[in-house]
């Protein structure tokens, strides 16, 4: 009995050995078994060499999300770090509906008011505005450009008065050497005016965009370009044959709410800073082709 082999021993191993190899197989291609279905696993990766250990999951729909006051600032100043679909915005894999995007609260928004004359606009920030007819109007400043709430327009909230505002003070935050194109003079004081901007010069800036100016009550419209300022008000100071050779000292020039004497040798001492724009000019001095006619 000694000399012979126990099969059944040896048939009990070498089934233990298969069944063990078996596990260790659908170990290693990732085979998950009826049991664990469901459940996280931990299992080896393999790209010809195992060198990687992490979990496997089973994929996850996307979550439908609940719009607070957090995920209403992303979907207005950072919907580009998301997914935006024709009905949706998708942060981190939630979702969630134009449907259920609730309105902005005027009690978040800030009043655009300048002080010491400069209005800044924050990104990251919500702005209240009045029409003419008093009806409000919102605004976000979004990567550095003021423009309507994106929760607005995904809903279809949109007017033209809104981006007439959002458009006079992006092109007042760059260059506003033409805004008179786009809105009247009258628009375009009652918009500095409400913003709290006096005479004098002031400054726009909209994220990094900011631009200088001068306000005139003048005929080259509210908002005159600073450097468009400097360079007239050098031809006051420099120009003066030119523009004084039909006047005679002692002559009486208004510049704004001032009066200016044109002296012996026809210069106004007007200080920097003075309306050059609104002038009121004296009567020319006749002269030798004048009497002429």
């Amino acid at each position: 009995m000694n000399g012979m082999v126990n099969w059944k021993n040896i048939n009990s191993n070498s089934m233990a050995t298969l069944n063990r190899n078996q596990r260790l197989l659908d170990v290693l291609i990732g085979k998950r078994s009826t049991v664990n279905k469901g459940q996280r696993d931990s299992f080896i990766r393999s790209d010809n060499l195992v060198d990687e250990i992490g979990l496997y999951t089973v994929p996850e729909l996307k979550a439908k999300g609940v719009i607070n006051e957090e995920i209403l600032d992303m979907i207005n100043f950072a919907y580009l770090d998301g997914t935006e679909t024709p009905d949706s915005f998708i942060f981190g894999g939630v979702e969630y509906f134009e449907e259920d995007i609730p309105p902005i609260s005027l009690d978040r928004c800030e009043k655009a008011v300048a002080k010491n004359n400069a209005i800044v606009f924050e990104s990251g920030k919500y702005y209240q505005f009045t029409d003419k007819e008093g009806k409000p109007h919102i605004l976000t400043c979004t990567y550095g450009h003021m423009t309507q709430p994106r929760s607005n327009t995904k809903r279809g909230i949109a007017d033209d008065e809104s981006f007439e505002i959002g458009r006079f003070w992006n092109l007042l935050s760059k260059n506003g050497t033409f805004i008179g194109l786009h809105c009247s003079e009258e628009e375009e004081r009652r918009l500095l005016n409400d913003a709290g901007i006096t005479e004098g010069f002031f400054s726009v800036q909209v994220g990094d965009n900011k631009q200088e100016y001068f306000y005139s009550n003048g005929h080259a419209g509210a908002a005159v370009l600073k450097e468009r300022y400097d360079n007239t008000y050098q031809m006051f100071m420099t120009q003066t044959e030119i523009l004084f050779r039909d006047y005679k000292p002692g002559d009486v020039f208004r510049v704004g709410d001032r009066e200016y004497v044109l002296s012996e040798d026809k210069k106004l001492d007007i200080p920097y800073g003075a309306d050059i724009y609104d002038v009121k000019w004296p009567p020319r001095k006749k002269t030798q082709v004048d009497s002429n006619v």
